[in-house]
């Protein structure tokens, strides 16, 4: 492999961020023997949070060639997901199997750091080059093109890297999207989230010791309750900031507070011991980027928007995002025809894939709607439900599912 360190150069793609979505896509590109550069801003392994994935990832692992190090990792297995009311009422889970044969059936509850770790690791090994605690201070462009960035290391001099494609992978930063004045929120999902991590909280039997349990509050409110290695297990609480911090600004008192409200978590944690500071309290989760494409550059994962933790969406949708827009920066390149029309061919099936998940969203915070209400109502859209859940949204029909969400639950204004 080169040694990147005096190679500064052009690439043909520079990755800004080594998280999930800025790996995989570099891993695809690398096999196709694009020159890829990774710049990331952290030393893995770093922590973060979203650690649930869902079925639909599992074949983009495969794809990657991931699986077999899935297999041998100690990641929980997930199953299913199973809702939890104010009152202590469960629904029976939803199992992934209802839709999906086989193996693929099954996914992971993965501890962050190791996961993010492995696939940056992998992306290495196809031979991309990886720049860790590198920040990039902007993207360069040249008129309308993104033509590169500009990166520093920590006691160093700022240099550039030019490439024909800029990826903007950098999460929750929206590099490109601060730098263009691009990010906005998304009107009637404001939620505040606080979380942490405990060891010895009760576990399912058999099948379901790996679920995610999603226990409902006041609000509309809700806790995840997500297993993870070394019988630990991460909570965390979400609802409107008005909500939350009603009484006092200090998160502590605020989540142990909202733990001991909810009878049927506290009961789970009644032997548990809490093992990691209590993390968030961030009033504002969710935003989007009116535009996520342009002339040489393209937006992936969390860089382009993040709407709510609900439906474990995230890790699915920097996947998705990275595996839908690979063929297309692959065909940029090949015909030097970097435009945002080539680059983002890709976008509306994702688009049409996160409006689903999008509705959906809405719907769980409607007090008038509730799982077992829609599935009673209609029964036939059972299958299309668990779909959503699995993440089988992207270049699917799911019009029939819409058209029935929106009899229950107005639908949302457009993104």
């Amino acid at each position: 492999m080169r040694n990147t360190s005096d190679s500064n150069g052009a690439y043909d793609v520079v990755v800004v961020g080594g998280g999930p979505a800025g790996a995989a896509l570099a891993s695809f590109l690398a096999r196709d023997n694009h020159r890829c550069l990774i710049l990331e801003r952290s030393k893995f392994p770093r922590y973060h949070i979203g650690e649930s994935l869902i079925p639909h990832t599992y074949g983009t692992f495969e794809r990657l060639g991931l699986l077999s190090k899935l297999k041998r990792s100690s990641f929980p297995e997930k199953h299913s997901v199973r809702f939890v009311s104010r009152t202590g009422k469960t629904s029976s889970p939803f199992y992934f199997s209802e839709r999906i044969p086989g193996e693929g059936a099954q996914t992971w509850q993965v501890e962050r750091a190791t996961f993010d770790k492995m696939l940056l690791d992998h992306a290495r090994e196809q031979g991309v080059d990886i720049r860790e605690e590198t920040r990039v201070e902007e993207v360069l462009f040249e008129e309308e093109r993104a033509v590169g960035v500009r990166a520093v290391q920590e006691n160093a001099e700022p240099y550039e890297v030019h490439a024909s494609v800029v990826i903007d992978a950098s999460g929750g930063a929206t590099l490109i999207g601060r730098q263009l004045g691009l990010k906005r929120e998304v009107p009637g999902l404001k939620k505040a989230s606080i979380w942490t991590y405990y060891r010895g909280g009760t576990r399912l039997e058999g099948i379901d010791a790996g679920e995610t349990t999603i226990f409902r509050i006041a609000d509309n409110g809700w806790f995840w309750y997500i297993p993870l290695p070394d019988d630990m297990v991460s909570v965390g609480v979400v609802a409107s900031p008005e909500y939350l911090f009603r009484e006092t600004d200090d998160r502590d008192s605020v989540f142990l507070g909202e733990v001991e409200r909810c009878e049927p978590l506290a009961e789970r944690l009644g032997q548990a011991q809490l093992v990691k500071p209590i993390r968030g309290g961030r009033r504002t989760l969710a935003y989007v980027n009116r535009q996520t494409c342009g002339e040489g550059w393209l937006m992936l994962g969390d860089a382009r928007a993040f709407l709510d933790p609900i439906y474990s969406s995230g890790l699915f949708l920097a996947l998705g995002s990275a595996e839908l827009a690979a063929p297309c920066v692959q065909e940029a390149l090949a015909t030097g025809d970097v435009s945002a029309t080539r680059l983002g061919q890709f976008e509306p099936v994702l688009s049409e894939g996160v409006e689903v998940i999008r509705r959906l969203i809405y719907a769980f915070y409607d007090p008038a709607f509730s799982f077992d209400g829609f599935v009673k109502r209609f029964p036939e859209q059972r299958g299309a439900l668990v779909d959503c859940l699995i993440g089988d949204v992207l270049g699917k029909d799911m019009s029939s599912f819409t058209a029935s969400l929106a009899q229950m639950t107005p639908p949302p204004g457009p993104l």
